[in-house]
C-alpha cells in the first residue's frame, strides 16, 4: 500500500488542528486522521498528541488503539479520530472511528461509507467500539477526510485510479469538494490509502 495526504489550516493560520500519519508493524499498516476540537494551537496539540501516541501502538487493532488514544488525549481538547488498518498478509482492511472524520472506501467502482461512532477521543469515548472489515484488492481506494469537507460529500465515480499518487488524489479531492457557496470554516485534511507497494516501509 501507499499513503499520502494534504492538510490545509483554516484561513491561512499557522497551525492546523488536523493531522494524519501512517505506521507499519510487520504486515499491519495503519492510517490515521485526527481532527482536534476547534482550530488553532490547542486543536493542533490534540491531533499531534494522537499522531505521537499511535506510533507506539502500530501492532494494535484500530479499536484497541482508539481506547489507548482516549487516555493519551486526556488533558487536551480531544479529537475526532479515524483509523484504518490494512493486514497485508490477509488482504483485509479494518476500520474504527470516533467523531466526525469521514471515510469512503471504493470497491469495484462504487463508494461505500465506513461509519464512526459519536464521541470525542480524550473527552467522551463510546462504551463500545465497533470495527468494520472489508476485503482489500488492487482496485481499492480509501479516502479519510475531516469536516473541512461537506459531511455528505461523496467522491465522484471518476476519482483517480488506485495507482495514482495518494497525495495527488488527496489534493484533487479537496479541490473538487470545495465550493464557493460553502466557504471553508475549519481546517481541512484528507488522507488516502492505495494498494501500490510503498517505496519505504
Amino acid at each position: 500500500m501507499r499513503a499520502g495526504g494534504v492538510n490545509i489550516p483554516y484561513a491561512g493560520a499557522d497551525y492546523s488542528g488536523d493531522a494524519w500519519t501512517w505506521v507499519r508493524s510487520g504486515d499491519l499498516v495503519t492510517l490515521m486522521l485526527a481532527d482536534g476540537l476547534g482550530h488553532g494551537p490547542e486543536a493542533a496539540r490534540a491531533s499531534s498528541a494522537a499522531v505521537a501516541a499511535l506510533h507506539r501502538w502500530a501492532h494494535l487493532t484500530p479499536a484497541e488503539s482508539l481506547r489507548r488514544l482516549h487516555d493519551a488525549l486526556k488533558g487536551t481538547r480531544g479529537a475526532a479520530v479515524a483509523l484504518a488498518q490494512l493486514d497485508l498478509r490477509a488482504g483485509r482492511l479494518r476500520f474504527a472511528g470516533i467523531g466526525n472524520v469521514g471515510a469512503r472506501l471504493r470497491t469495484e467502482g462504487a463508494w461505500h461509507p465506513l461509519l464512526s461512532r459519536p464521541g470525542i477521543v480524550g473527552v467522551h469515548r463510546p462504551g463500545t467500539l465497533r470495527e468494520e472489515e472489508a476485503d482489500w484488492a488492487a482496485d481499492r481506494l480509501l479516502i479519510l477526510h475531516t469536516d473541512g469537507l461537506p459531511s455528505r460529500w461523496t467522491p465522484p465515480s471518476d476519482t483517480g485510479p488506485a495507482s495514482a499518487d495518494p497525495a495527488v488524489t488527496a489534493a484533487v479531492t479537496i479541490r473538487d469538494a470545495s465550493s464557493p457557496a460553502r466557504p471553508v470554516r475549519d481546517d481541512t485534511a484528507v488522507a488516502v490509502l492505495t494498494p501500490t507497494p510503498p517505496e519505504h516501509p
